[in-house]
């Protein structure tokens, strides 16, 4: 069977070695690109949102490459991406392909994760020891992927040579990918090898930067072509990125009664509460919770990602406005008319204004201290709403 899926920033590598460790072969489709998405406008509803177009784009191209089984996003209670899942399988049947079908919710990712892994398993023939190796391989991986991730957000804006980071990283996600399966201690070894790679980028470690806590919706996050290089842009302009989701968070389930919590739960459910009293569907709760941490933990601005017209994250846009007097607050919607001259010109403003309020000039190049007290590190405003709620 060869399967395939949606991209999702980088959990192609993860996918790649689990279902090869499972006795199957993943195809992964091209690196979403202008075809992808003109593809997904042609055969799409117009009002439909731009991820689901770019997802279909995806399934198109990786079955014209031989697929003949799909790993669709989606999920009932996610969002419309969820209920576009079952006319996105009959509109590529209708277009003459056959494939098997399979579902993948990031709204209940490990549920859907351990149900997937026993579909793919069985259909490759692997046994019980080969499938949990194959699970820890792919798993070592996608920390591996999170923790390069972290590694260039932290550099980008610290550098001294533009894009060197950005080179080292695809370089190192290479090398992620290519590592064929092993045991655990050889493993680490190879992966601090290759993460070890970072220290070669020239950068100035005294240099200020900002902090700027990414929330939203979770595709726009983390797919690049799609956010036009949001991270990057960002990097460059002195500010370094906390994004509010990493893949390997959310798949960490309590294997031994509780040692591994879901930092996307409780928590947040807590400190979303005061403005949030319920789920408002997709990932909005997430995003609003992300956004009280995020200000609590003292960041000096805020980056609210989101497709035109999803209405969890329209939700959400409207309750962070409560926030704004305690953390300044960017918002940015996409789709597929999104043009790259005007977030640029947006980021810039937003990241002058940061560097300013901190007291360092534009863009970090007057380096002051900054103030003691700095903006969202008490957060009063946040405890006289304590008693409004939606």
């Amino acid at each position: 069977m060869r399967v395939t899926f949606p991209h999702l920033g980088q959990l192609y590598i993860f996918w790649r070695a689990l279902l090869g460790g499972l006795g199957l072969e993943a195809v992964p489709p091209p690196f979403s690109s202008q075809r992808t998405l003109d593809l997904g406008v042609r055969y799409c509803p117009e009002m439909t949102c731009a991820p689901c177009k770019l997802i279909f784009g995806n399934y198109l191209e990786a079955l014209e490459r031989g697929a003949d089984a799909v790993l669709f996003f989606g999920g009932y209670d996610a969002c419309r991406l969820g209920y576009s899942m079952p006319w996105q399988a009959q509109l590529l049947r209708e277009m003459g392909f056959e494939f098997r079908d399979y579902s993948f919710n990031l709204r209940t990712i490990r549920e859907d994760l351990l149900a997937r892994i026993r579909d793919f398993a069985a259909a490759g023939g692997a046994s019980p020891l080969d499938t949990l190796e194959a699970v820890r391989f792919a798993f070592a991986k996608l920390r591996l992927t999170d923790a390069a991730e972290r590694q260039a957000q932290r550099l980008r804006p610290r550098e001294t040579r533009p894009g060197a980071t950005d080179q080292v990283l695809r370089d190192v996600l290479a090398r992620i990918d290519a590592l064929p399966p092993t045991g655990r201690p050889s493993l680490e070894a190879q992966g601090a090898t290759i993460l070890a790679r970072f220290e070669a980028v020239p950068r100035d470690e005294d240099r200020p930067v900002v902090r700027v806590g990414i929330i939203g919706d979770p595709y726009t996050m983390l797919e690049p072509f799609f956010n036009r290089g949001l991270e990057e842009e960002l990097g460059r302009l002195g500010v370094e990125v906390h994004r509010w989701l990493y893949i390997g968070d959310l798949t960490r389930w309590d294997i031994l009664a509780g040692l591994a919590p879901n930092p996307h739960g409780e928590p947040v459910r807590e400190a979303a509460q005061t403005f949030v009293g319920r789920d408002i569907g997709g990932f909005g709760r997430m995003t609003v919770g992300h956004a009280v941490l995020f200000a609590r933990a003292g960041f000096d601005g805020l980056v609210h990602l989101a497709p035109f017209e999803c209405v969890p994250e329209v939700v959400a846009h409207n309750v962070l406005r409560r926030l704004q007097d305690e953390i300044p607050i960017l918002s940015l919607t996409f789709d597929e008319q999104t043009a790259r001259a005007g977030l640029v010109t947006r980021l810039e403003a937003f990241a002058d204004m940061l560097h300013m309020r901190a007291g360092r000039g534009l863009r970090g190049e007057i380096p002051t201290r900054p103030d003691a007290d700095r903006l969202g590190a008490s957060m009063p405003g946040l405890a006289r709403a304590g008693d409004r709620s939606l």
